[in-house]
């Protein structure tokens, strides 16, 4: 006699199988066959006295058995399975389609609501009814690895998917919320996350400066910004560039957004002890000749980098400043010396990113300031191309600074930042107000979202 699904799972108590981590396979008069990662003689002896049979183990995969403890016991929600994984192909579709980073999963008192950013503004495309939630969170944690019991501790996934021709990365994200667990899917699309500096926005002149800045093969080049401006895009874009069989390139990341053939990428690992400190001292006995922090958050890891860059190496590194010129100020906060600073800096990238204008629907428009200037600038209108929006796309506004040895004096002589900012203006830096001004006359953005974005700079 073989039993049903639902057979066994009556055979097989909720609280023993989720208390060892197993369910029932298969059962026969005598025996009975247990899913479970791994042999446990109290599990076994547990089992024989409920179920009075043979056990018999057979080794499966957590995740596995995890989907299936859902599936017997209730909280996988069987009747909304196949409805739930169409409707996460349907969700992943349209962010696709319209060209979104992040998709935002979130339950409430009575219902869910799904939303997606685009161009950096969310935006809502559903809202449905509370009780398909618990099976499509169960669908998408399954899918990334993810503990599917846990709902009690924020998790982190990961999911490579195929959706409609189109390969995409995802990471997933999960925390607990008064109503469930919020979910939030950062998606990264592999045929246009690795562009050139030129896609990204930079002009001739600011990717000439850059090259400048990296040509020298040693230092630091930081690339500053809030969060979400663009500036992982931009390191990769300089990594693949620079990528070279005659090169060690090693990096160390929290997460690695994109893997890049030919390059040595080393994924953070708090749990077991791998910090970015830690990573990065474990790489300079690579033999590397040019290192990628993705992130500098410490002062252990800020000195372990500038060490790296006066011993004869290019390291690059992110830093979440407002500007360019702060930056200097940042890492003497972090306990640099002034000497080991001008000895390491030697550029910075500052940036941001601002909505482009629909090239199908934007119109210009004279804008009088007063009786002797007006400034000519596009609108956003809206059309089918841009589902109404007016914007679509975004690129780089930017500050490119150059360490110079004027600049070494100022900081040597503790000059204020405003000073410093002075002498590199007249030194040729590129300064935020330089890239607005050129949106806005090469009509690739408004003046409108110019303003926003200054107000939030400053």
């Amino acid at each position: 006699m073989v039993s049903s699904e639902k057979d066994l799972s009556l055979l097989v108590p909720e609280k023993l199988a989720r208390k060892y981590n197993l369910f029932p396979i298969e059962e026969t008069d005598n025996s009975l066959v247990v899913g479970i990662e791994k042999n446990n003689i109290y599990a076994l002896q547990d089992l024989k006295l409920v179920t009075g049979k043979n056990i018999i183990f057979r080794e499966l995969p957590k995740e596995e058995i995890n989907e299936k403890i859902e599936i017997f016991y209730g909280n996988f929600i069987d009747i909304n399975e196949d409805y739930s994984n169409y409707l996460f192909q349907d969700i992943l579709e349209k962010a696709i389609y319209e060209n979104a980073s992040d998709i935002h999963i979130e339950p409430f008192s009575d219902l869910f609501k799904i939303r997606i950013r685009v161009d950096g503004k969310m935006k809502e495309v559903s809202s449905l009814i509370l009780d398909l939630y618990a099976s499509l969170a169960s669908v998408i944690k399954y899918k990334a690895n993810m503990d599917i019991t846990e709902k009690r501790l924020p998790q982190d996934g990961r999911i490579d998917l195929k959706i409609k021709d189109v390969v995409v990365d995802i990471r997933i994200s999960t925390v607990p919320t008064v109503h469930g667990e919020k979910i939030v899917l950062r998606l990264l699309r592999r045929d246009s996350f690795l562009k050139t500096k030129k896609e990204l926005g930079f002009t001739e002149v600011a990717i000439n400066k850059i090259d400048e800045i990296i040509n020298k093969k040693t230092g630091i080049l930081l690339v500053t910004g809030p969060t979400g401006s663009g500036k992982t895009t931009t390191v990769y874009s300089i990594l693949k560039e620079l990528k070279d069989d005659s090169k060690n390139i090693m990096t160390i990341e929290d997460p690695i957004e994109y893997k890049i053939e030919g390059i040595n990428q080393i994924q953070v690992n708090n749990k077991v002890g791998l910090t970015f400190e830690k990573g990065l001292k474990a790489i300079l006995r690579q033999d590397p000749d040019i290192i990628m922090v993705g992130e500098i958050r410490d002062v252990e890891t800020a000195k372990t980098a500038v060490r790296a860059a006066i011993t004869g190496h290019l390291v690059i590194s992110t830093l979440h400043t407002n500007d360019a010129i702060s930056s200097i100020a940042r890492l003497i906060d972090m306990e640099i010396p002034v000497y080991l600073l001008n000895a390491s800096l030697i550029g910075v990238i500052s940036q941001r990113l601002v909505r482009k204008v629909c090239t199908d629907c934007s119109n210009e428009i004279t804008i009088t300031q007063d009786e002797n200037k007006s400034i000519d600038t596009a609108i956003p209108i809206g059309c089918d191309q841009c589902n109404g929006i007016g914007y679509s796309g975004r690129t780089a506004v930017y500050e490119i600074l150059q360490i110079d040895d004027e600049i070494r004096q100022a900081v040597q002589s503790n000059k204020g930042s405003n000073k410093i900012k002075d002498i590199a203006i007249k030194n040729g830096m590129i300064t935020f107000d330089d890239s607005y001004t050129r949106l806005i006359k090469e009509k690739i953005t408004t003046l409108e979202e110019c303003i926003i974005n200054k107000e939030i700079l400053y």
